[in-house]
């Protein structure tokens, strides 16, 4: 790479590459590599049971909201995940004119399996650093970008 400073179109191109190889080294798109559990997850399943998990009184309205997706698309997933045995849909304890979501064992296990690929993934991304100084620069930065993408 040259020695001088990258101009804003280089800078845009190179953090896109090197987001596809993270991403490609990671294999966030594929977690069945890191876990035979998790094969056939899409990440808003994940994420679906995640919330489910972590509110077990959210309603299908507030996931659509949480996770900005249209309801056509929760409907969706939810299908998915009924179908696998890993939530139920239940009359909201909390508002008794809504649906909510529990999961079942089956789910709850998936939940702690994709909890476990991920602080293996967190550890592996740690593993390359060479000193905590870099470890707290790293999760400084990520915590920039999460919140300017929210």
């Amino acid at each position: 790479m040259p020695d001088k400073p990258l101009n804003q179109v280089t800078q845009t191109e190179e953090v896109s590459n090197l987001l596809h190889q993270m991403t490609w080294g990671i294999r966030l798109d594929q977690l069945g590599t890191w876990s035979k559990a998790l094969r056939g997850m899409a990440q808003l399943d994940l994420h679906i049971l995640k919330l489910i998990a972590e509110r077990p009184d959210i309603i299908l309205k507030e996931i659509c909201e949480e996770l900005h997706i249209p309801s056509s698309t929760l409907t969706s997933a939810i299908n998915r995940l009924e179908e696998r045995g890993l939530l139920n849909r239940v009359i909201s304890r909390r508002d008794r004119r809504s649906y909510g979501l529990e999961l079942t064992d089956k789910g709850w296990a998936i939940k702690a399996e994709h909890d476990r690929v991920d602080q293996m993934i967190a550890a592996k991304v740690i593993q390359a650093l060479d000193n905590e100084a870099e470890v707290a620069t790293l999760v400084n930065l990520l915590i920039k970008i999460v919140q300017h993408f929210d």
